[in-house]
């Protein structure tokens, strides 16, 4: 699923579900479910928080001019590392 992420970024594809969901909780500053952090869905929060970090660092790194690129955090080279050698971007 971490490729439809790159493609959102990549070719404007519509964002998978989890991502949707992630920019809705940004957007709105709430839970995705009713009730406290305990009765969230611990996976689905998990994973929305994962496209949500792919889609920002390859948003980031494909926004990069020139000298940029080397201001991207340790974090961001080491996901970026991943994704190159997983054939993702």
């Amino acid at each position: 699923m971490i490729e439809a992420v790159v493609e959102v970024v990549d070719h404007n594809a519509p964002p998978p579900p989890e991502l949707s969901l992630a920019w809705d909780v940004e957007r709105w500053g709430t839970l995705p479910d009713a009730g406290g952090l305990y009765d969230q869905d611990a996976v689905l929060l998990h994973r929305m928080n994962v496209f949500s970090n792919v889609y920002k660092v390859v948003t980031r790194f494909r926004s990069a001019e020139g000298a940029q690129i080397h201001m991207l955090s340790h974090s961001e080279k080491k996901l970026i590392g991943e994704l190159r050698k997983q054939g993702l971007i």
